[in-house]
């Protein structure tokens, strides 16, 4: 059994119940490749590795490789194409991320399904909606994946312009404040207009989506190590409102606070 779903700049694969393919490469797409269930039968350049559950493995563009699922075994492929992981102004390397990776399946499914599901049943018609769930799909796997990075520290992915590096040291620092973007594009000595632009450039995501990211992630923290109540946790992250900080959470984390707190 197999459904896959492209875009521009993705592939979501899933795999199940002795699937197997032929040797191949990808010229220009990273793949991350996680056994959510069962045992997965890899090889690489040659060399035969047994995953399991959660065991993920990366291909570089140009690597050949394979695999096989045993029965009741299913997998989850995400194929990123080379310039989505890094700015199109951006002349530097590709980053090189490490080939084992260990992957939340539970997380990771929930994810698929919902990526899916958008690509699928959402607003196929319009363009930025497709371009939304790319985003996603990109930020998960950049906070996700372990490897070298051009930027250390943790922030901003591959950003390399120093002006938009130092909006984002500031946004990490000031992320329960309200942030203007007057004051970020001063920061970084740009207009509005050309600051949102290349913010997004930089990022593969807005401004504001950033802040949102950075809010949820810090809540996840905080769900995980204190027994604050959602709306405690809202208000001290500078949501406007307690459905403000669901919609958000749901739309980042695929799940409710209430439901990832439980989890």
């Amino acid at each position: 059994m197999e459904m896959s779903i492209r875009t521009e700049r993705i592939e979501l694969f899933k795999g199940a119940d002795r699937f197997a393919n032929r040797s191949h490469r990808h010229g220009h797409w990273y793949q991350v490749t996680v056994p959510v269930q069962g045992t997965c039968h890899f090889t690489m350049e040659n060399k035969p590795y047994r995953l399991h559950e959660g065991q993920s493995l990366i291909q570089h563009p140009g690597t050949e490789h394979h695999f096989c699922l045993d029965a009741a075994s299913s997998v989850i492929v995400i194929k990123i194409r080379e310039d989505a992981l890094r700015p199109e102004n951006d002349a530097g390397g590709l980053p090189e991320f490490a080939d084992r990776q260990r992957i939340d399946t539970g997380e990771l499914s929930r994810l698929f399904r919902r990526w899916t599901s958008e690509l699928m049943f959402g607003d196929s018609f319009e363009p930025l909606a497709a371009q939304e769930t790319e985003t996603q799909v990109l930020h998960y796997l950049r906070k996700t994946l372990n490897g070298s990075h051009p930027v250390g520290d943790g922030i901003g992915g591959m950003v390399r312009d120093t002006h938009i590096h130092q909006v984002l040291e500031y946004m990490h620092a000031n992320y329960a404040e309200a942030v203007s973007v007057d004051d970020l594009a001063s920061l970084a000595r740009q207009s509005r207009f050309h600051f949102i632009r290349s913010f997004r450039d930089c990022t593969g995501v807005t401004p504001y989506q950033y802040l949102l990211m950075l809010r949820v992630d810090q809540a996840k923290q905080r769900l995980k190590s204190s027994t604050a109540s959602v709306a405690d946790i809202s208000c001290s992250l500078g949501f406007s409102c307690t459905s403000q900080f669901h919609r958000a959470f749901l739309k980042f984390a695929g799940m409710t606070p209430g439901e990832f707190r439980r989890s």
